[in-house]
């Protein structure tokens, strides 16, 4: 395999352009079909285009032509965890290592087994892992970043000072508006805290805000359109604008002095300041949703004489080990039926076909979907609904979160594979004291959790368990 067109097809690859470098893989394959470098550069190409499926059958034909080559088990290693095989993963990361030859190879080896750790919710073995991976890569800020990950799912506050190397990586952005640095904490500057990842992260993070804003000059938050409203309202010292998905785009409107910041920072990166102790996790609620759209929800709430309970039965993306956060209604079952009450859907997405087929089966289940209240793009319709029930039972998701920072009482059914706000173990997470959590100790095996979680609802609810 020519050397040249392999490093054309990396650099392509590094410059974002996956489908031109994929063209040369597949060229080079073509001319030398049972030779293992091309497959193992197609392998990589494929990932970069996100095919992982493909990504995946091309490393375990790199592993076979290459057995003893460390590129090729790292290459199915890191195509095995885009698609949650995770002992595979593993046990290629494992091989990778064992049969590095540079410090390089070792350090990316080490750096992906503990991102693969923090994946499946085991942080002190990513702690450790991270460690070692910057012996050989000092300076590699991927491995740095997990370390952070590492040390916050033990709760050991000091991985925020790590936190702010995952900014730059993949999906978490790292903004900056006039040429500003990074804000250190001084006191009295016009600075713009903007949100990273998804809603979940942003309405967790949005718990250091009162502190920002007591120690802030002027805040300027660039956080995503659906939570505008919902922030304005709870945080109105700061000045909110719904763009943090149209930064990058022409037409931003914001007003011509808010341009002028002094500083910027994400806000998870917030915890460095403001979330060093156990003891700085107050846990108390800091949403407040909208007062008229409660009173409607009031109202139609009112007319319906037993429990309303909020539920969400899946979350995330596939990227996000969304396998492992799905529920089924019919395995949520014995659950919805224990006791008579209005189950009311907090899916994200269109569960109507879900429920009518569900009801067919279940017409003992009294289970409905608001779609005004839950497929808008205003999260404040969805707080307000969430602020009016009695309950909320869901899946590792971003109502958690939600019903976290309003101080709603929720129950969460949590995945062996947890994320780090979640920790390890307890019952309870240090960001909400609203919320309880239900861990699942066998992956996949939902029956230990489900079970709690129907005995907390039949103590609860004991009159209409006896009704």
């Amino acid at each position: 395999m020519s050397r040249e067109l392999a490093q054309q097809a990396k650099d392509l690859c590094d410059a974002g352009k996956a489908e031109d470098a994929w063209a040369i893989a597949e060229k080079l394959m073509g001319e030398s079909p049972h030779a293992a470098n091309p497959v193992i550069l197609a392998s990589f190409c494929a990932w970069k285009m996100k095919r992982y499926p493909l990504a995946y059958q091309l490393g375990l034909r790199g592993t076979h032509l290459a057995p003893h080559e460390s590129t090729a088990w790292l290459n199915l290693g890191i195509a095995a965890q885009e698609m949650w095989l995770c002992e595979e993963a593993e046990l290629a990361y494992k091989a990778a290592f064992r049969l590095s030859k540079t410090d390089g190879e070792r350090g990316m080896s080490k750096m992906n087994l503990a991102a693969l750790y923090i994946d499946t919710g085991r942080f002190a073995e990513a702690e450790k892992t991270s460690r070692e991976a910057l012996k050989f890569s000092p300076d590699n800020p991927k491995a740095k970043a997990n370390l952070g990950f590492g040390l916050l799912g033990q709760r050991k506050w000091e991985g925020w000072d790590w936190y702010s190397y995952s900014l730059g990586l993949a999906s978490r952005v790292k903004m900056q508006y006039a040429g500003e640095a990074p804000w250190d904490g001084t006191p009295g500057l016009t600075v713009s805290l903007y949100g990273e990842q998804g809603l979940g992260d942003e309405l967790s993070f949005a718990s250091m805000l009162p502190e920002a804003l007591r120690d802030c000059g002027k805040v300027i938050l660039d956080c995503d359109a659906k939570l505008a409203g919902l922030f304005k309202r709870s945080f109105p010292q700061a000045k909110v604008y719904g763009t943090r998905w149209a930064r990058a785009k022409d037409g931003v409107k914001w007003a011509e002095e808010d341009w002028r910041v002094d500083a910027s920072l994400a806000l998870g990166e917030l915890g460095k300041f403001y979330r060093t102790m156990d003891a700085d996790f107050t846990g108390e609620p800091y949403l407040v949703a909208d007062p008229e759209r409660r009173l409607m929800w009031k109202a139609l709430f009112e007319r319906i004489a037993k429990p309303k309970i909020g539920l969400a039965w899946t979350g995330g993306i596939p990227q996000t080990g969304e396998r492992f956060r799905t529920l089924s209604l019919e395995q949520l079952y014995p659950l919805l039926s224990s006791i008579p009450a209005r189950w009311v859907s907090l899916q994200y997405k269109d569960a109507a076909k879900e429920i009518a087929e569900f009801k067919t089966k279940h017409a003992d289940v009294d289970i409905v979907q608001y779609g005004f209240g839950t497929l808008t793009s205003d999260y404040d319709d969805t707080a307000a609904l969430v602020a009016e029930l009695d309950l909320v039972i869901c899946i590792q998701t971003a109502v958690a979160h939600l019903c976290g920072a309003l101080g709603k009482d929720c129950w969460v059914l949590l995945p062996k594979y947890s994320q780090f706000r979640y920790g390890y173990k307890g019952e309870t997470i240090p960001w909400y004291k609203s919320l309880k959590v239900f861990r699942q100790r066998s992956l996949q095996d939902w029956n230990g959790p489900m079970g709690e979680v129907q005995m907390a609802l039949n103590k609860r609810y004991p009159q209409a368990v006896a009704a």
